[in-house]
C-alpha cells in the first residue's frame, strides 16, 4: 500500500499507545540486560494457529467483499435503470446548461449531484465500514489466539507489546486512504466532486456515459481500498504470528 503523502514518522510516534509503548520499553529493558536469558526455545512469540487464521480469514474476506462489491454495482445500475436515472440526469443537465449565472448553476448541478451519484457514494462508504468491522472482528480473533500461544516472559512479549502499540497508527492511516477518497466525493468544503459533476455533465450529453463514469470510478476506489485493506492485516499478520528466533523462520511471510 502507498503511504499518505503527509505521512511522517513523528506522527507515527504521536499515534502509538503510550501506556503500550512503556510495556514494550519496560520488556527491550529486560532483555537488555539479560542477555544471557535469551530463550532456548527457537521460536519465539509463534503462532501457526495465528498464522493460517491470518492467511486463510483476510484472503476469504477479500473474496467475498469483492463479491458483494459486484451486488453493490448490479444493484445500482438495475435501480438507475428502473428508475429512469439517465433520463434524469440528461433533463437535469439540460436545463443547467440554459442558466447563465454561475452560482445558480453549481447549485442546480449540485442538487443533481445529491439526487444520483452521492447517493452511490454513500452506500459505497457503508460497504467499506462493514469491511473494516469484519476486519477489526478477524484481528481481535487472531490476536487473542497470538496472545495465548506466547510465553509470558519479556523476550516472549516484545512482539505482542509492538503490535498494540501500533494499533492507533493503523486506525489513523486507514481513516487517511479512506478520506482521501469519500471526503472529496461527498460534500466536503472544496467541493472538488460537485466541480467535476459540473464540468462533466457540461462537456457531454451522454448521460449513461457520464453514469457508468462515475460507477466504474466508485468501484475501482472501494475494491482498492477493501482490497489493500485485506492484504494490508494478511501480510502484517503473517509477519508478526511467525514470530522471531536466532535462525531463520520456516513459516513464509504470506
Amino acid at each position: 500500500m502507498v503511504l499518505p503523502k503527509n505521512f511522517s514518522y513523528a506522527e507515527l510516534a504521536r499515534s502509538m499507545n503510550p501506556a503500550l509503548v512503556i510495556v514494550l520499553s519496560e520488556h527491550l529493558g529486560w532483555v537488555a540486560k539479560h542477555p544471557e536469558s535469551f530463550p532456548h526455545s527457537e521460536n519465539i512469540s509463534q503462532s501457526q494457529a495465528a498464522w493460517l487464521t491470518a492467511c486463510d480469514g483476510f484472503s476469504e474476506l477479500e473474496q467475498k467483499f469483492a463479491e458483494r462489491l459486484y451486488e453493490w454495482s448490479a444493484k445500482w445500475r438495475q435501480r438507475f435503470e428502473i428508475e429512469g436515472t439517465a433520463q434524469i440526469l440528461s433533463k437535469g443537465a439540460e436545463e443547467i446548461r440554459k442558466i447563465k449565472n454561475s452560482k445558480e448553476r453549481e447549485k442546480r448541478a449540485k442538487e443533481l449531484y445529491l439526487g444520483t451519484v452521492y447517493l452511490m457514494i454513500g452506500d459505497a462508504q457503508k460497504y467499506i465500514v462493514t469491511i473494516n468491522s469484519r476486519a477489526e472482528f478477524l484481528q481481535e480473533s487472531i490476536r487473542e489466539t497470538w496472545h495465548k500461544n506466547c510465553p509470558n516472559d519479556s523476550y516472549s512479549k516484545i512482539l505482542p507489546s509492538v503490535e498494540n502499540s501500533l494499533q492507533n497508527h493503523e486506525k489513523a492511516f486507514f481513516e487517511e486512504i479512506k478520506k482521501a477518497f469519500f471526503e472529496d466525493q461527498k460534500d466536503s468544503a472544496p467541493g472538488i466532486a460537485r466541480r467535476e459533476f459540473l464540468e462533466t455533465i457540461m462537456e457531454n450529453d451522454n448521460c449513461d456515459l457520464i453514469l457508468n463514469f462515475y460507477f466504474s470510478k466508485i468501484f475501482r476506489h472501494v475494491s482498492k481500498i477493501s482490497s489493500g485493506l485485506c492484504r494490508f492485516y494478511s501480510k502484517k499478520w503473517a509477519l508478526y504470528a511467525r514470530g522471531f528466533r536466532s535462525r531463520q523462520n520456516l513459516l513464509p511471510l504470506g
